[in-house]
C-alpha cells in the first residue's frame, strides 16, 4: 500500500484518470440497481417456519392483505351507529373498484352473512337495511354482535372502529394499490370518520418507503455533519476535500458493484451508505494528522510543494501498517455477517467490508493524489498553531493508570449482572414512530379488535373429506376450545365458525360434530355454497382433508408469539395425534419470529467470529499473543459494559440493535491500534514507559480522540431517524466508539506498563 501511495504522489494526474474511469464504470452500476423493501427479501433462507408458510400461502389461496380501519373521530358518532354503517356499506363498495384489488375477497361487516333462520337457506347480510329508528337500530345491532366472530373481527366491543379487509388480486404490485387506496383514502378526508390504513402487509409496503425516504434525508445531512467535523478537526480545506471525496468514491464504487453484480438494497442493507460514511473516512483522521505534525518538523525554506510532498510521503511511511490493519480490522467486523442464514444480512456485510477495503484502497491512491494537485497551502493549518502537548485529562489519567484500571475492573464486575438481564424483542410496528399513521392506526385495531397478526395453525387429517367427518369436526372443536386458553390470543377463525354458522340453516345446533356423517357433509355442502363469501378456501383446503385456523395476536412482538409457540408446541402434537391428524404451524407471527431470531442470533455469533477474525489478524501482524492482548483488551471491554448496560436500561436487543457489537469491535479496536502503534515507536527510540505514554498521546492520541468524535458524531446521525431502529443503532454505535475510546486511554497506560515492556 506505501508503494501505492507513493506511486500517487508522483503520478497523480494518471491516477485521477484511472480513478475516473473506474468511477464511471461504477456510476453505470448505480442504473442496474434493483430496490427491494419488502418484507419477504429478509426472510431467512431454508428456514422450515418460512417455507412451510409459504406452502400454506399457496395451499389456502391466501392474497397479501391490506386493512382499512373505520374509526370514530372525536366527539363524533360511533361506527355503530346508523350513520357509521352506511359509510362502511359505501366504502365496502368503493373499495372493491379500486385497481389492483381483488373483488371478491374484500370482506367487512357490509358482506358479513348473518346467521340463516332455522330451516332457510337465504343469504342475508345484516346492512342490507340501516334503520334510523333507535329500537330497530339495537335490535340490528344485537344481531350484528350475535354473528359468529363479529365482535373483534369486524366491529370492535366499544362499536368506535370496524375493519375493511382488501385482498390485492394476484400478480398486482401491492405497493401500487397501497398508494392507490391512499390517494381515495385523502379524498374522503371530510368524512365524518376516519380510514386508516394498517396490517402486516401495509407494514412491511410502507417501512420500505419510510427507510427510502429517510435515506435520501440522512445522507445529505451526514455529508454535512462530516464536512463541518472535519473542518473543525483537520482545520485545512485538504483535510475536507480530500476525506469527502474518498466517502462519496466509496459510496458510488459499493454501490456501483452492487447494480452490477445483481444484488438489491433491501431493509437490512439500507444502512449501508450511512455505515460507510461514518466508518470509511477514519484512516484520513490519522493521516492528515500526521502530516501536520511531519510539516512541522520540515523548515520553511523548503518549497511549499516539495514540503507537502515529503511531508506526505512520511506520514505514509509512518503509519501505513496501522491503517492496513486498522481497515483489515474494520472490515472483519462487517465480514463477519457472512455466516448468516438470511441473504440480506450476508450482503450487509459482504459490501460493508468490500466498502472499507475500497475505502482503503482510496486512502493509498485517490487521497495523496487530490494532495498532489490542489494547491500546497490548502494542506497546511493557518494561523497559531495548538500546543502539541495532550489535553490536560487524558495526562491527569495516564497519570493515575493503576486507579483507571481498577475503576474499570469494578465497572465491568457491575456489568456481568446485566448480561442476564437481556432480552430479545422486535416487532414490525416498532420500526415506526409511534406519531405516524400506520402506527396509531395498529394500536387502535390491537386495543379495539382482535389484532391485526395472525397465528396459523394448520391441521392435517389422514385423508380426504376428513373434516366433513364427525371425527375431523370433533378435533376443530377440541382445537378451538384449546386456542381460547392460549395466551395472547385474541380471536379465532377457521372451518368451524363457518360450520357453526351454516348448521341453524339445516335445523341444526352445534356442537356440529355430534351430527350424524350425513348432516355434517350437509352442512358442509352448504359451507360450499358460500365459499365466495366466506373466502373459505383460506381455510378448508378443496378435498376437505386439511384445515387451517387463524388465531389472532393482539400487539404481537417476539415475546408474545414465542410465548404461544411455546404453549402450542406443548399440547397441539398430542391433540392431532389422538385424531390421527397432523399439525403445523405457519402465519405472520411464526415468520416474524424466524426473522427475528435469524438475524439476532446470527449478531450474536458474530461478535464470536468477529474477535477470532481480528485477533488472529493481529497476531499475524504483531507475532505475538501479548501484544494481541494489550490491542484487543479495551475493545471487548468496551463491549462488555455496553451490553451490561442495555441489560439495566432494560433496551432489547432487536434485528437492528443487535448489529451493534460485530461493527463495535471492528470499529473501536482501531483506537487501541494506533496507540499502540505509537507507543512501540516510542519505546523503540528508548523513551520510558512514562514518557512513551505521553508522547504516544501527543501524536496519535490527537487523531485518535478525533477518530472516536467523528465517528460518534456520524453515528449520531442516525438518531434523528424516523425509524425507530436505526435511530437506536446510531446511539449505540456512537456510545460504543466513545465507551471504546475511553477504554483505550484509561485501561491501555497501566496494561501497557504491566504487558508492553519491549517493543
Amino acid at each position: 500500500m506505501f508503494l501505492i501511495s507513493k506511486y500517487s504522489l508522483r503520478r497523480p494526474v494518471l491516477t485521477l484518470l484511472l480513478f475516473l474511469l473506474g468511477s464511471a464504470v461504477a456510476a453505470a452500476g448505480l442504473f442496474r440497481l434493483e430496490i427491494r423493501t419488502d418484507g419477504s427479501a429478509i426472510y431467512p433462507q431454508g428456514d422450515p417456519t418460512v417455507e412451510q408458510t409459504l406452502r400454506d400461502r399457496q395451499t389456502f389461496f391466501e392474497p397479501d392483505q391490506i386493512i382499512l380501519l373505520v374509526s370514530a373521530r372525536p366527539g363524533g358518532p360511533p361506527v355503530a351507529s346508523p350513520a357509521g354503517f352506511r359509510f362502511l356499506r359505501r366504502i365496502y363498495f368503493e373499495i372493491r373498484k379500486q385497481p389492483g384489488v381483488s373483488v371478491f375477497g374484500v370482506h367487512s361487516l357490509a358482506d358479513l352473512i348473518a346467521p340463516p333462520a332455522p330451516g332457510k337457506i337465504r343469504v342475508v347480510t345484516p346492512l342490507d337495511e340501516i334503520p334510523d329508528d333507535p329500537a330497530a337500530f339495537a335490535a340490528l345491532l344485537a344481531r350484528v354482535r350475535a354473528i359468529p366472530a363479529a365482535d373483534g373481527l369486524f366491529l370492535s366491543r366499544d362499536g368506535r372502529a370496524a375493519p375493511v379487509y382488501v385482498p390485492v388480486a394476484k400478480g398486482a404490485d401491492r405497493r401500487e394499490v397501497i398508494r392507490q387506496i391512499e390517494s381515495w383514502r385523502a379524498s374522503r378526508a371530510a368524512a365524518p370518520f376516519d380510514v386508516w390504513i394498517t396490517g402486516p402487509v401495509a407494514a412491511e409496503a410502507v417501512l420500505g418507503e419510510t427507510v427510502l425516504r429517510d435515506l435520501r434525508r440522512l445522507v445529505p445531512v451526514m455529508v454535512a455533519v462530516l464536512a463541518l467535523l472535519l473542518a473543525v478537526s483537520l482545520r485545512t480545506p485538504v483535510g475536507v476535500i480530500a476525506p469527502l471525496a474518498q466517502v462519496l468514491a466509496t459510496l458510488l464504487w459499493t454501490l456501483g458493484l452492487m447494480g452490477w453484480t445483481g444484488v438489491p438494497v433491501t431493509l437490512v442493507t439500507t444502512i449501508l451508505p450511512v455505515l460507510l460514511m461514518a466508518m470509511s473516512m477514519t484512516d484520513e483522521i490519522h493521516l492528515h494528522e500526521r502530516i501536520q505534525h511531519r510539516l512541522a518538523g520540515i523548515p520553511r525554506e523548503v518549497p511549499a510543494r516539495e514540503r507537502l510532498l515529503r511531508a506526505t510521503e512520511g506520514s505514509f511511511a509512518d503509519i501505513t501498517a496501522p491503517l492496513v490493519l486498522t481497515s483489515l480490522t474494520t472490515a472483519a467486523g462487517s465480514y463477519s455477517f457472512l455466516g448468516a442464514a438470511m441473504t440480506p444480512l450476508r450482503d450487509l456485510g459482504l459490501f460493508a467490508g468490500t466498502g472499507l477495503l475500497l475505502a482503503m484502497l482510496f486512502t493509498f491512491g485517490l487521497v495523496p493524489a487530490l494532495i498532489a494537485l490542489l494547491p500546497p497551502g490548502w494542506a497546511e493549518r493557518r494561523g497559531k498553531e495548538r500546543p502539541a502537548g495532550a489535553p490536560d485529562w487524558e495526562r491527569r489519567l495516564s497519570g493515575q493508570a493503576r486507579a483507571a484500571v481498577l475503576a474499570g475492573a469494578a465497572l465491568l464486575l457491575l456489568a456481568v449482572p446485566g448480561l442476564f438481564r437481556l432480552r430479545v424483542e422486535d416487532s414490525w410496528i416498532d420500526n415506526f414512530d409511534p406519531r405516524s399513521p400506520l402506527a396509531t392506526a395498529e394500536r387502535i385495531f390491537n386495543r379495539e379488535l382482535w389484532g391485526s397478526y395472525r397465528f396459523d395453525v394448520v391441521l392435517a387429517g389422514p385423508g380426504r373429506d376428513f373434516f366433513w367427518s364427525p371425527r375431523g369436526v370433533a378435533l376443530l372443536e377440541d382445537f378451538d376450545r384449546l386456542a381460547r386458553a392460549a395466551p395472547h390470543v385474541g380471536g379465532r377463525l377457521g372451518p368451524l365458525q363457518l360450520f357453526e354458522l351454516a348448521a341453524p340453516a339445516l335445523e341444526k345446533t352445534p356442537p356440529v360434530s355430534r351430527l350424524s356423517p350425513p348432516e355434517i357433509r350437509r352442512v358442509g355442502a352448504l359451507v360450499e355454497v358460500l365459499a365466495i363469501r366466506v373466502s373459505l378456501r383460506q381455510y378448508l383446503t378443496a378435498d376437505r382433508s386439511a384445515a387451517r385456523i387463524r388465531l389472532f395476536v393482539p400487539g404481537a412482538d417476539y415475546t408474545r408469539g414465542r410465548e404461544l409457540r411455546a404453549w402450542l408446541a406443548q399440547r397441539l402434537p398430542a391433540l392431532a395425534a389422538r385424531y390421527g391428524a397432523r399439525a403445523h404451524v405457519s402465519g405472520d407471527v411464526p415468520v416474524g419470529l424466524a426473522v427475528v431470531g435469524a438475524i439476532v442470533g446470527n449478531q450474536l455469533s458474530s461478535i464470536g467470529w468477529t474477535a477470532a477474525t481480528i485477533a488472529l489478524m493481529l497476531l499475524v501482524a504483531f507475532r505475538s499473543a501479548r501484544w494481541t492482548a494489550v490491542v484487543m483488551a479495551p475493545v471487548l471491554a468496551a463491549t462488555l459494559l455496553l451490553f451490561g448496560a442495555l441489560g439495566y436500561a432494560g433496551v432489547p436487543l432487536g434485528i437492528a440493535t443487535s448489529m451493534f457489537a460485530a461493527l463495535t469491535l471492528g470499529a473501536g479496536v482501531d483506537f487501541a491500534l494506533h496507540y499502540v502503534h505509537a507507543y512501540r515507536r516510542e519505546r523503540r527510540v528508548g523513551r520510558p514507559h512514562d514518557e512513551a505514554v505521553l508522547a504516544t498521546l501527543r501524536t496519535a492520541g490527537r487523531g485518535v480522540l478525533w477518530n472516536a468524535v467523528v465517528l460518534a458524531c456520524s453515528f449520531s446521525v442516525l438518531a434523528v431517524s424516523t425509524i425507530k431502529p436505526n435511530a437506536s443503532l446510531g446511539l449505540l454505535l456512537a456510545a460504543a466508539m466513545l465507551v471504546s475510546y475511553a477504554a483505550t486511554v484509561g485501561l491501555l497506560p497501566e496494561i501497557l506498563r504491566r504487558l508492553g515492556n519491549g517493543s
